[in-house]
């Protein structure tokens, strides 16, 4: 039986609260950013590079999913020290570090600066808010002391009023607004532990390999969310792929899963813009490999705007992988590996 006692017992250090202030965070970072100002020169730009890791680099992934369709440049998401070679004076970096202090972002926008690109950081301090300061170029400062995971209404409302003051968005207020009313809607029923959605999904993966498939579009980030989550807050591997690449190689890898018979679960996400062919795609995956999988979930998106379709399904992967974590007594918020990793790195 799930209640709040068993929850309170796991969760140590709170995520609950993280997951059920959600809605009331992404309503906070509006406010927070509806006066924002930007000093850049919208004529130089040419190409956009997107730098970051991690937690705070899933707002990027979102944000150029969502501008898929409507941005004339290119939009980049690098996850590395190392920027690409056609980085420069026409370029416009954006650094996201929840904490300011990520040393792949810190080098990659220094990197990116010593090239000539104009710059803008999204950040709570450390570092990277520093060097805006003392070089004079722009940022935001969004709260911080979270887990970058639980803080993605911070890190991705600023991304998309920058898109937005860059008309690279074709969204506007309103989808800002009825994605905050989904959440709220869709919180009230994942918060109840009793019975719901979440749950009852977390129950179905538990003790499997979750693989998530969507199309390589508008759900892609939203895709690697999933995995993302499942992996820091459930502690448990996750994989996923693409469509519609992974049928014209994955797909024959499903041949030979005879030793991993009941211990793949998979998860479809489906969105009513995804591209046509897609959708049969997938459909037909599902046939193929349906009778090898412990589970198969398909799940579509809800809302009318994009903002509100994504956050549908990255709300429902948030408190499934929170259930997840709970019922195998695990609490989610600490990353030991990911501590003791730093701590190795900082001795080397």
């Amino acid at each position: 039986m799930m209640d709040l006692s068993r929850i309170e017992a796991v969760d140590t250090q709170d995520m609950w609260s993280y997951l059920v202030g959600f809605p009331e965070q992404w309503k906070e970072a509006g406010k927070l950013t509806k006066e924002v100002d930007f000093t850049i020169d919208k004529d130089r730009i040419q190409t956009i590079c997107l730098v970051g890791m991690g937690g705070s680099a899933i707002g990027a992934d979102l944000i150029r999913a969502c501008c898929y369709h409507s941005s004339p440049y290119p939009l980049q998401v690098i996850r590395h020290y190392e920027i690409p070679g056609w980085v420069d004076e026409h370029t416009l970096v954006i650094g996201c570090s929840f904490s300011g202090n990520t040393e792949e972002t810190l080098t990659a926008v220094a990197s990116a600066r010593r090239k000539g690109a104009q710059a803008v950081v999204i950040t709570s301090g450390g570092e990277l808010l520093l060097n805006a300061a003392r070089e004079g170029y722009d940022y935001i400062k969004i709260p911080g002391g979270i887990a970058p995971r639980a803080a993605l209404g911070y890190s991705f409302v600023p991304l998309f009023r920058l898109f937005q003051y860059l008309s690279l968005t074709d969204e506007g207020e309103e989808a800002l607004k009825e994605t905050h009313q989904l959440l709220r809607e869709q919180n009230g029923l994942f918060s109840n532990p009793d019975d719901n959605e979440a749950l009852t999904l977390a129950r179905e993966l538990n003790d499997t390999l979750p693989i998530i498939y969507s199309d390589a579009t508008l759900m892609e980030p939203v895709n690697l969310r999933w995995r993302q989550q499942f992996e820091e807050n459930a502690k448990t591997l996750a994989y996923g792929n693409s469509l519609p690449e992974m049928t014209h190689n994955e797909i024959v890898g499903w041949e030979r899963v005879v030793h991993l018979t009941g211990r793949l679960s998979v998860i479809m996400l489906v969105d009513e813009g995804d591209n046509k062919r897609v959708k049969q795609r997938m459909q037909i995956v599902e046939e193929l490999i349906a009778y090898q999988t412990a589970s198969m979930h398909v799940f579509e998106t809800r809302g009318q705007s994009k903002l509100a379709r994504m956050f549908s399904l990255i709300q429902l992967a948030d408190w499934t992988s929170f259930y997840l974590a709970i019922l195998n007594g695990t609490d989610p918020t600490p990353v030991a590996k990911i501590d003791l990793l730093k701590s190795k790195l900082a001795e080397a």
